[in-house]
């Protein structure tokens, strides 16, 4: 995760090698020369903390037309570093505080905002770092605030205060550009420890790609995505009305504006990633929080268990430790799909993973009410 390390897998084992053979062993240096190697592990704990054992990875968008996506596309991405400020257990609240704001008002603009968020749970984080980068989002969100607060002073509520501007440069990067020696012992450990957060499929699925092959120098243990998926994702996985509940690929889909009939249940990002979670042996700790942009409801949508069904074959250290965060179900009569189709009961009673369920924005009131059309509640 070096600016200058090559992506591609070949690459990457090529530059290892070449840094490796350059080395220098810094023998005239106290830090290698007196101290042990226990110590000098606890020591890189210790930067690590400076910078947040808990980092959000995103990069900067390219133009994927295709996917897969050819190598060309994928050796474009820069990755960044940012440190999380959420609590990935805390409830959703963005809904009730849309709810409750005023029709109209700057403050529901910016919880609308923050509902259609691709961070989902994680919104304070994109604020941050969306403040920290001057994007076009934070300049939004700063007016939105600046206007209400030039109003009724109900802005103090929802305006960024502690949140902007908290994100700053990663801290890591002067050890691992320290020196070559000092790169290859600390890298593993910058990857041992540090728990990787994900809030976009192509961005985990490009990242895991790249980081999940090489397990002792990129010995991954703690991960978590929180997902705010595609109609069209979840569109991959619903039953045929013909095939019924096995058998089918699910419906062509579309990708980058156009048809894309290969992309299917077996072919597409969350697949990938699945693919890689399985590969990872030192796997210890796996949070997944998933949500849809779709209008209808996830019950009637969503196939859990053929969306998720990959994940059966993950492995993580404890089961307690790998959680699936998914949205509140009704109850069974109330339903669109068969029971079968979701993770409960004997369905998930051998799983690997602990199902979590609670609230999630209610996308179809979400968009009525910015419309206009509040109703009574």
């Amino acid at each position: 995760m070096t600016p200058n390390e090559p992506p591609s897998s070949t690459s990457r084992s090529a530059f290892r090698a070449s840094i490796v053979s350059t080395a220098s062993p810094q023998l005239t240096s106290p830090f290698f020369s007196f101290l042990p190697r226990e110590i000098r592990d606890l020591i890189y704990i210790e930067l690590w903390k400076t910078s947040s054992l808990r980092r959000h990875i995103t990069a900067e968008k390219v133009a994927i037309t295709t996917y897969p996506a050819p190598p060309e596309q994928v050796n474009q991405i820069s990755w960044h570093h940012v440190p999380c400020r959420t609590d990935p257990t805390a409830e959703d609240v963005r809904f009730e505080s849309f709810r409750r704001s005023r029709g109209g008002s700057p403050e529901e603009a910016v919880w609308l905002v923050r509902l259609r968020s691709e961070w989902c749970l994680h919104w304070a984080c994109e604020e941050s770092t969306a403040q920290w980068m001057k994007t076009p989002k934070a300049a939004l969100l700063q007016h939105l605030a600046e206007e209400d607060q030039s109003g009724d002073g109900e802005g103090t509520r929802y305006t960024g205060g502690d949140i902007w501007g908290t994100a700053e440069p990663t801290g890591f990067m002067n050890t691992l550009l320290a020196c070559k020696r000092m790169y290859l012992e600390c890298l593993p450990s910058l990857y041992s420890n540090t728990t990787f957060i994900f809030t976009d499929l192509i961005e985990a699925s490009a990242f895991l790609t790249l980081y999940s092959n090489q397990h002792e120098l990129y010995p991954i243990r703690s991960l978590e995505l929180c997902i705010r998926t595609s109609q069209l994702m979840t569109e991959l996985y619903y039953p045929s009305v013909e095939l019924g509940a096995a058998g089918d690929e699910g419906p062509p889909a579309s990708f980058g504006d156009s048809a894309h009939p290969g992309l299917s249940m077996e072919n597409n990002p969350w697949q990938a990633i699945c693919d890689r979670l399985v590969e990872l042996p030192n796997l210890q700790s796996l949070r997944i929080w998933f949500d849809t942009r779709d209008l209808r409801d996830w019950h009637k949508r969503v196939s859990e268990a053929r969306f998720f069904q990959r994940l059966f074959d993950v492995r993580v250290g404890q089961k307690e430790k790998f959680v699936l965060g998914l949205p509140l179900l009704p109850a069974a009569a109330k339903r669109g799909l068969p029971n079968h189709h979701f993770l409960e009961g004997e369905v998930v009673q051998d799983a690997p993973f602990v199902v979590v369920r609670g609230p999630r924005p209610n996308n179809w009131r979400v968009h009525l009410m910015a419309s206009g059309l509040r109703g009574s509640g």
